[in-house]
């Protein structure tokens, strides 16, 4: 197991913590919010939640996927203004490789700022120097380009493209793409 990451830390425009049982109100009304722009992302542990108490709920077993160093999530939101603007999260590890996940999401209203890129980044920059893996890996769906583009941003290499491996809810299947950065290539790209 490695060492636990913060909870709570800052990049240059957001602030990234782990959620807090009072963050479910909000969280909650960004879901309903944003119903149809996450439906195809959020995990089925959110799909059918409808109150705040389900969501506590969701929340408490975050906090003890943590704690086993299965899952780590976090809210993020705007240093200045304090507005909601998404999620981060490191998943799935392999801590015989060592290795592990970068997902994101932001809401549709916070969308093309940056602001899933430079989560990204932060998110990453965890796994290598705090959880000391030596891979990260990022899965998207074929035509889901704006997440491609994160990616490539971040200095991921596309290393196969996977068909009909995944499909859109109630929808066709449709090819998923896996990248993957090395912590070598992390840190050349640290360099510059």
């Amino acid at each position: 197991m490695p060492p636990s990451p913060p909870v709570r830390f800052t990049t240059q425009r957001l602030l990234l913590r782990r959620y807090r049982p009072s963050d479910a109100q909000n969280f909650l009304l960004m879901l309903r919010e944003n119903q149809a722009h996450l439906r195809d992302f959020l995990p089925a542990v959110l799909e059918n939640v409808t109150t705040e108490e389900g969501l506590r709920a969701v929340f408490r077993w975050e906090a003890r996927q943590w704690k086993r160093g299965e899952l780590f999530i976090y809210g993020l939101w705007e240093k200045t203004g304090g507005a909601y603007v998404g999620e981060v999260y490191l998943a799935n590890p392999d801590w015989s490789v060592p290795c592990i996940e970068v997902g994101y999401f932001t809401t549709e209203r916070q969308g093309g700022k940056g602001y899933a890129v430079e989560a990204a980044r932060a998110a990453i920059r965890l796994a290598f120097e705090c959880l000391g893996v030596r891979r990260v890996e990022l899965q998207a769906a074929a035509d889901n380009e704006k997440s491609a583009r994160v990616a490539l941003r971040c200095g991921f290499t596309l290393e196969g493209r996977l068909r009909e491996r995944a499909h859109k809810k109630n929808g066709p299947p449709v090819d998923r793409l896996w990248f993957g950065l090395l912590r070598a290539e992390w840190e050349a790209l640290q360099e510059k």
